[in-house]
């Protein structure tokens, strides 16, 4: 099979992240969402497991929906948007809800051309949020599409340090200590000039990365969820290169198998804001 998915749900959590893969004549889109951890024990939406589960399976559904050749990769993201934040209005989203609990998720968006008469395809790649998209080229060099540095994951990760040394190990605790940095920081994701994540109200254009690629056959491509990036990133397991050596060899639910065999070790105490995370990916192998 040319593709294959992968998603797993942290430790006695729901699962907010969410893959999906839409096949059409002429194209293919590959969707990767995160949905961020909400903030507050408070539900607006009944329906789902979570306001930002329902956020990510309601807006892939609209977007769905949506999909056609001739439309451009953001103008159908802010159509299918539209249809996402009325059903989010519908279902008990009122406007005296705080920003700080309004869902926001990642969204890694690969359209996959098919072949042309050389057997290359072209993608166009249209990502917020810090999700990962790699590509191992034939000769085994790998590419990062989409090289993207989070400044917000890196203070929150020197935030967990800091309240390591001072001796809280507890993920709960240091959890509660993170909550009001964190609030903090999803209403300004949310009310944002220019929205660097998938959120329900843009209050302009999203600050999206766009790109364009050619790929021959013989390449694998890999789009996955920070989560399961703390592979590198994180516990420092992998590099870029050798996780898409695992990959190809292993396959992902190998590099999953991993990833929560570190994460219920010791080694991993005190590492991230939360003990584990949900972890998703697509792979795509170029024929």
């Amino acid at each position: 099979m040319r593709y294959t998915l992968a998603s797993s749900a942290g430790k006695g959590r729901t699962n907010e992240d969410l893959v999906v893969v839409y096949e059409r004549d002429g194209f293919t889109d590959l969707l990767l969402m995160d949905g961020a951890t909400p903030l507050t024990p408070d539900r607006c939406v009944a329906a789902g497991a979570s306001d930002p589960a329902w956020f990510v399976r309601r807006f892939v559904q609209d977007l769905g929906r949506v999909l056609r050749a001739d439309g451009s990769q953001e103008a159908l993201v802010l159509e299918a948007l539209d249809h996402t934040r009325a059903a989010y209005r519908a279902a008990g989203g009122h406007a005296g809800v705080p920003p700080y609990a309004w869902p926001i998720a990642t969204l890694a968006w690969v359209r996959v051309s098919d072949p042309d008469t050389h057997g290359a395809h072209t993608l166009d790649l249209f990502c917020l949020g810090d999700s990962k998209i790699l590509l191992q080229h034939p000769d085994g060099a790998v590419s990062d599409l989409d090289p993207f540095e989070n400044p917000q994951e890196q203070a929150t990760q020197a935030a967990v340090a800091a309240l390591v040394a001072e001796g809280i190990l507890d993920p709960a605790e240091r959890w509660t200590r993170l909550l009001p940095m964190l609030r903090a920081r999803r209403h300004e994701q949310n009310t944002a000039a220019r929205p660097a994540v998938l959120c329900l109200e843009p209050r302009g254009p999203f600050a999206a990365r766009t790109a364009r690629a050619t790929v021959p056959a013989g390449a694998l491509l890999l789009v996955l969820s920070d989560g399961l990036y703390r592979l590198v990133d994180t516990y420092g397991l992998h590099s870029d290169d050798s996780l898409l050596d695992a990959c190809r060899a292993r396959g992902l639910d190998a590099l999953l198998d991993e990833l929560r065999g570190f994460e219920a070790g010791k080694e991993a105490a005190g590492l991230a804001a939360k003990s584990a995370d949900d972890a998703s990916a697509i792979v795509w192998r170029f024929m």
